[in-house]
């Protein structure tokens, strides 16, 4: 027995050798692994390149995510992600091919499936591939309607091919889907398409569009200034006397857009002198408004009246310094009125590099994007809305071109009371149709 003990003891041992041997090789072989594998992707590669993602570092996360799908194809998460960081770095062909390889794998699951052909239409649509994108889309909502997120991107796809109709068609779906509530964009989008048919000399059928913009939306400012022009068109000037009272009551800054179709219909009254009151009630009511006070000096210069014009010029600059329409009607002016040439030389240097517009700027309400002239589609957020007209203050002294254009007054500017659009009699407006 005590043989067979020893024996026994001896190959215990030598089985507790073994198995520790094992242990360490296996200890051995982890860590030479762990050593090859960056440290992200031992656990939870997901994870942590979206909290990459959340500090900023793109080219960490994408890294990260390349690795944990280079490992592991099967990485539904990891694909997406990458697919999506790909486009958002305008890489939207790399983009692209992730999805279509994710899309053709066999057995996926159907809702994996319509996230693939979701992210793929905005690839493609960042490519220019229009088509194929809206295509994708309607299928996305074809199988899954309550979608939203793909519903307003089918919208702005349809906008950006200014296929209005199609665009107002999904705004409508997603109100009554109650996926917004805001009913602007609806409005911006039926404007567009009685533009469309104000090209189209489609007078009546723009007229309905414009008009149930505003029953929608009585602050769609470009609605309301179309539609004075589409009545003014068809000759009910009555009717767009109306549009231009209530512009001028509601929006007054952005009245000066109308400026010229209202000249037209007091043109076609035979009241001249009713267009010059309105002008002069116009810069009355709103002194701190260049428009008015140019639309002033463009009417007195007309006529022949050249130092009212320039009178009215002087008052632009006052409040708008570098108004390019001012100091080159002031230039063309001061040359009728026989100024020798080289006096005007280098102010017509200086007036050829003034570059803001008589009407101010314009600044988005949503995202505070400005430009130079009025967009109803933000360029930066694309939110349909008007924006806010920025009107020059008097008392800033702008560098252009290296040299600073003063203005002559620093008076100051009291609010403005709106101003009602009159005609005077007598008139005799003509027929409506």
């Amino acid at each position: 027995m005590s043989a067979w003990g020893s024996l026994s003891q001896e190959l215990a041992s030598l089985l507790v050798l073994i198995l520790a041997g094992v242990l360490v090789g296996l200890a051995i072989l982890l860590v030479a692994r762990r050593r090859r594998v960056p440290e992200a992707l031992a656990s939870q590669p997901f994870e942590r390149g979206f909290d990459l993602l959340l500090e900023a570092r793109w080219q960490d996360a994408a890294e990260v995510l390349k690795v944990a799908v280079k490992t592991d194809p099967n990485r539904t998460l990891e694909y997406f992600e990458l697919g999506k960081l790909f486009r958002r770095q305008g890489q939207p062909g790399r983009a692209a091919r992730l999805f279509e390889q994710l899309r053709a794998r066999p057995g996926l699951d159907r809702s994996v499936s319509l996230m693939a052909q979701y992210e793929l239409a905005l690839s493609y649509r960042a490519l220019g591939c229009y088509e194929a994108a809206v295509e994708l889309l309607e299928h996305v909502l074809l199988a899954d309607p309550a979608r939203a997120e793909a519903r307003q991107e089918l919208r702005r796809m349809y906008e950006d091919r200014g296929r209005w109709e199609k665009a107002a068609a999904v705004e409508m779906q997603r109100l009554k889907w109650g996926e917004t509530q805001d009913h602007r964009t609806l409005a911006a989008l039926l404007t567009q398409q009685g533009k469309v048919a104000w090209a189209a000399e489609h007078l009546q059928e723009s007229a309905a569009h414009l008009r149930s913009a505003l029953a929608l939306d009585r602050d769609c400012t470009e609605a309301a200034i179309y539609l004075g022009r589409v009545l003014l068109r068809r000759g009910k000037l009555s009717q767009a006397f109306r549009v231009w009272d209530e512009l001028a009551k509601a929006r007054p800054e952005w009245l000066f857009l109308a400026f010229r179709d209202m000249q037209v219909a007091f043109r076609h009254l035979n009241n001249d002198a009713g267009w010059e009151s309105f002008l002069r009630t116009f810069t009355e009511r709103h002194p701190g408004d260049p428009v008015g006070h140019l639309a002033l000096a463009e009417w007195y210069a007309s006529r022949g009246q050249t130092q009212e014009a320039i009178h009215c010029l002087r008052q632009v600059m006052d409040l708008d310094p570098v108004c390019r329409e001012a100091h080159l009607g002031l230039l063309s002016l001061c040359r009728e009125q026989g100024v020798p040439s080289e006096v005007l030389d280098s102010y017509e240097r200086l007036a050829q590099h003034t570059t803001w517009p008589s009407g101010g700027r314009f600044r988005c309400c949503s995202c505070g994007h400005v430009a130079h002239d009025p967009c109803w589609r933000c360029p930066a957020c694309h939110v349909w809305a008007t924006p806010e007209r920025l009107i020059p203050q008097p008392d800033v002294m702008p560098v252009t071109a290296g040299e600073i254009i003063s203005p002559l007054s620093h008076a100051t500017i009291d609010a403005p009371a709106p101003v009602r659009v009159t005609r005077d009699a007598p008139v005799h407006p003509t027929a409506e149709r």
